[in-house]
């Protein structure tokens, strides 16, 4: 009778929003807790080839290379 009585009662989009942000949350805490963990237990965690890993491991440092550069092209166009 309660249930029902709720259901009734509370719109359907508060509880999709409060749903959403629930979601949001427990997703934000997922990845926060992945990314303190260290690249080997990652590694077992993902049961993933380790040349798929050394890949992945490359292809961030490319990432962070192109990230620095873009941050310097900027600061130099800037300053002009």
């Amino acid at each position: 009778m309660v249930c029902a009585t709720l259901r009734h009662s509370i719109p359907k989009s508060i509880v999709y929003c409060q749903v959403r942000e629930a979601k949001r949350s427990l997703l934000d805490f997922f990845y926060t807790e992945l990314g303190k963990l260290e690249q080997k237990r990652l590694s077992a965690l993902l049961n993933e080839d380790p040349a798929i890993m050394e890949c992945r491991s490359a292809l961030a440092k490319r990432l962070e290379l192109y990230r620095s550069a873009q941050a310097e092209i900027d600061t130099v166009a800037w300053s002009k």
